[in-house]
């Protein structure tokens, strides 16, 4: 659900939402249904550990700051039939407390309840198996969404920030697959074939023969299998329908396609590292007024192009606030992105097509080149004219294609060849014959604005704030929290791990602005008042 922008200076206010939080608060008729915890705050293995516990150890802050959120619709998700559920809220303090400290799998999770002190405290002494850690992940996936926006709706009640200015960047993170077993459309079609055959042969119990090392041996697993090849299939017969739509010179060889068939939705791009492989984009927007994460999305491509107005309508979905203020590289801002900004009014600070590698590339370059930005541009003519006082002429127009099927359409000038042929720069202008060429992209105006403004001291110190914030959340999300290969597989999964990372993040910022104000002396705002 998209939320209506907040009036300019305060936010919005909404009516508070039955309270499940603290266990004062909760509700003990919906307790019912879940099955009750071996302990409670009174029992002796409990208090055993609160007395061994620091009194800053960061389960304590977990403890507080899930008590904090209104968990009503993860307590109705449980259907109430079988055996009793756990309750959610001991779960999630477990998970998070899980991700603070880099532990991304359920199967992790479970082995860890019954080792860590912290995790039986936070528990209550709840030793949940790996099967009810997978289904309580999968469960909380379409809550995140309302979970993540209580704890920004805190943070902007509490003053921590406007939600207006942000820095946004992706960074690749591997998929949980393999990278040596990359198939091509053939080999993929001919592993559905011998598929079809041995599941055919299990519909009438006959014996298949002998099985394929790649193929699952029990029947259940060989459909589970079939389905997911097939949908490797459809995507890798809808890369072939674009890479034909590609020009001669940039098409790919149709063998050199692959797909993982173990995660179908994973992008194949290099690394950090320079390693081929599966990967998942997590893209973020920081706050530049505070350390949280304003939004985030998990995209299938290996690159940024075409992410930034998405991410800025996520942080809108998440806090009710348009982002007024944009820092991001050039990977992230392409000309569409520039245009899509200045119409939706976003000051937008971001190098055009520049990296740190530019510098580097141009020392290679060879001397003689003339850039592109040398060449005066005439507005009234519509065209350029080169240093020498040459007029260019148009010679014809082309459509390329951008990201999320979107096209810009480049224009193409020459300068006279007689002109170009007699010039005393030629040799540093054009190896060509026919004369030097410029291609103008229909948003240039755009671009050489955005060029210029980089170039004042104002845009440069505003764009340092980039580097020190979004650059050390990366850091710390690869360093300290682990989050260096996704554990789940699928779009879906691989969402739900990024957003579980993003709520304790987020839960533990303001959750530390709470206790400072506490030993401030003021009251702080909890997530359930500010929702």
């Amino acid at each position: 659900m998209i939320l209506p922008p907040r009036p300019e200076n305060h936010p919005r206010p909404e009516p508070p939402r039955p309270a499940l939080g603290p266990h004062p608060r909760r509700d003990r008729p919906a307790l019912e249904r879940f099955a009750p915890p071996p302990w409670d705050r009174h029992s002796p293995q409990w208090l055993e550990i609160e007395d061994t516990l620091p009194a800053d150890h960061r389960a304590r802050a977990i403890d507080e700051a899930v008590d904090q959120l209104d968990l009503t619709d993860l307590f109705a998700s449980s259907a109430g039939v079988g055996s009793k559920a756990h309750r959610p809220d001991l779960m999630l303090k477990i998970v998070v407390s899980e991700i603070q400290t880099g532990r991304h799998s359920p199967d992790q999770w479970a082995q860890d309840v019954h080792d860590r002190r912290s995790l039986q405290w936070l528990g209550l002494g709840i030793t949940p198996s790996r099967t009810r850690f997978y289904a309580f992940r999968d469960r909380i996936g379409p809550r995140l969404e309302a979970l993540n926006r209580q704890v920004l709706e805190a943070a902007l009640i509490q003053g921590l920030t406007t939600a207006r200015p942000g820095a946004l960047d992706g960074t690749l993170i591997a998929a949980n697959a393999s990278r040596h077993r990359l198939v091509n459309l053939a080999r993929l079609q001919r592993r559905l074939a011998e598929l079809d055959r041995v599941i055919a042969a299990d519909k009438i119990r006959q014996d298949p023969g002998a099985i394929p090392a790649w193929m699952a041996h029990p029947p259940a697993t060989r459909r589970q299998q079939r389905y997911r090849f097939r949908e490797a299939q459809r995507k890798l017969l809808k890369q072939h329908a674009q890479n034909a739509r590609r020009s001669r010179d940039q098409r790919q060889a149709p063998e050199k396609i692959v797909i993982s068939t173990s995660d179908g939705e994973a992008a194949l791009g290099r690394d950090k590292e320079e390693v081929f492989r599966p990967l998942s984009n997590l893209q973020v927007v920081h706050d530049l007024e505070s350390p949280l994460i304003l939004g985030d999305e998990v995209f299938a491509q290996a690159t940024d192009a075409g992410t930034l107005m998405p991410l800025r309508q996520r942080v809108h979905d998440l806090t009710g606030v348009w982002l007024e203020r944009l820092l991001a590289d050039a990977g992230s801002a392409s000309a569409l992105d520039r245009f899509d900004g200045a119409q939706a009014a976003v000051d937008l600070d971001a190098p055009y097509q520049e990296n740190a590698q530019t510098e580097q590339r141009r020392a290679q370059r060879p001397h003689r080149v003339i850039p592109q930005s040398e060449f005066a541009w005439r507005p009234e003519a519509q065209s350029y004219v080169c240093p020498q006082g040459h007029r260019l002429s148009a010679i014809g127009q082309e459509r390329r294609a951008r990201a999320e099927g979107r096209s810009v359409v480049l224009t193409t000038d020459r300068c006279a060849k007689e002109h170009c042929q007699a010039c005393p720069l030629a040799a540093r202008c054009t190896r060509g014959r026919n004369g030097r060429t410029i291609k103008r992209n229909e948003h240039e105006d755009l671009i050489v604005a955005q060029q210029a403004k980089m170039q004042t001291s104002e845009a440069k110190a505003i764009y340092r704030q980039r580097g020190q914030t979004i650059e050390l959340r990366f850091a710390d999300t690869k360093a300290h929290r682990g989050l260096r290969r996704f554990s789940g597989r699928g779009l879906t999964r691989v969402r739900i791990e990024a957003g579980l990372l993003v709520l304790s993040h987020n839960l533990l910022v303001v959750q530390a602005v709470r206790e400072r104000k506490a030993a401030e002396g003021q009251n702080g705002t909890s997530c359930q008042d500010a929702a």
